[in-house]
């Protein structure tokens, strides 16, 4: 698509400099097609509402996408800067990009470690103009790998993929290592710089067999979900990772954040900053709701049966 009709698709709302006067304008900035991310924008649209801001009534929300291609985002941001929304919410890797903006307060929904990644000085008091949610949650990765074992007791092998820049990552390799040891598990850290790599490391397997595969919720392997659960069905291993939308796309389980929620506490800082609170003094939050989602139609391909116990955990059961 040519950038000019990407950011003429790319922008939700129209301009209508009457009514901006009324109403407080938000943009919504990702990489990713919005229907890849509708779930995300839905929850994020019912906590404004929540939060006693409606769109048509006092708030103007402008979604804009990249559409998948991370060359188009300076182009789509310098579109949503000309348009001074008074809040720019970002999801994703388009963070990075965003953040360039000094002068509009950013609110972003980011999956690593925000002060690795350089976004902000500090948690508890953020620097600069931004603040917002990390999804990073590094405890859970070891319990990702219990629940593989629990699945799998006979495995012995595992493929623990996932983007080596990703801030923070070390902590979950760390993590997912100490757990798999404990476990009697040897764990092969397959690093996933792009979505190249995740085939090549798929491809990996046919030469050095594996028990099961552990994907770490990052944005590669988020645009990877589907090729990875389709391999993993049809070299009948079982698969775990961090997000939904990976049992969705026919990964067999998932733990990690429930991130409709924290996309609703995107909102809630939105609303905030609206309302006149300055992003210093909101201090940036960490998951506090977590969900594991089973997908018995993956495990049917693979030939597996759920163990009743995780059945009976789970917050929500696809068949």
């Amino acid at each position: 698509m040519k950038r000019r009709t990407l950011l003429a698709a790319s922008l939700a709302a129209p301009w209508h400099p009457a009514a901006a006067q009324a109403q407080q304008r938000v943009a919504w900035v990702s990489v990713f097609p919005l229907q890849q991310v509708k779930e995300y924008l839905a929850a994020f649209r019912t906590g404004l509402a929540a939060q006693g801001f409606a769109e048509g009534r006092n708030l103007v929300l402008d979604a804009v996408s990249a559409d998948g291609d991370p060359r188009q985002l300076p182009a789509v941001v310098d579109a949503v800067v000309r348009r001074r929304p008074a809040v720019i919410v970002s999801q994703g890797g388009a963070i990075f990009e965003v953040r360039r903006v000094t002068d509009i307060p950013v609110v972003f929904g980011f999956s690593g470690d925000p002060v690795k990644a350089g976004l902000t000085d500090s948690l508890a008091r953020p620097s600069r103009n931004l603040t917002g949610v990390t999804f990073m949650a590094v405890d859970l990765n070891g319990k990702r790998i219990e629940l593989l074992r629990e699945v799998s007791p006979m495995a012995r092998d595992v493929m623990l993929m996932g983007d080596p820049v990703h801030p923070g990552v070390e902590l979950e390799v760390e993590a997912s290592q100490a757990t798999a040891e404990r476990l009697g598990l040897r764990l092969r850290w397959a690093p996933t710089r792009t979505v190249h790599d995740v085939r090549d490391q798929l491809a990996s397997v046919l030469r050095d067999p594996v028990d099961g595969l552990v994907v770490l919720p990052d944005s590669v392997m988020l645009q990877s979900r589907a090729d990875v659960s389709a391999f993993a069905a049809r070299h009948l291993l079982p698969s775990i990772s961090g997000w939904s939308s990976f049992a969705r796309a026919g990964g067999l389980l998932t733990y990690g954040p429930h991130l409709e929620s924290s996309f609703a506490r995107l909102a809630y800082h939105a609303a905030r900053i609206l309302q006149g609170t300055p992003p210093s003094q909101l201090p940036v939050e960490r998951p506090t709701r977590f969900e594991l989602v089973a997908n018995l139609r993956a495990a049917a391909a693979i030939g597996r049966t759920l163990p009743l116990s995780i059945i009976a955990r789970a917050d929500e059961v696809i068949e």
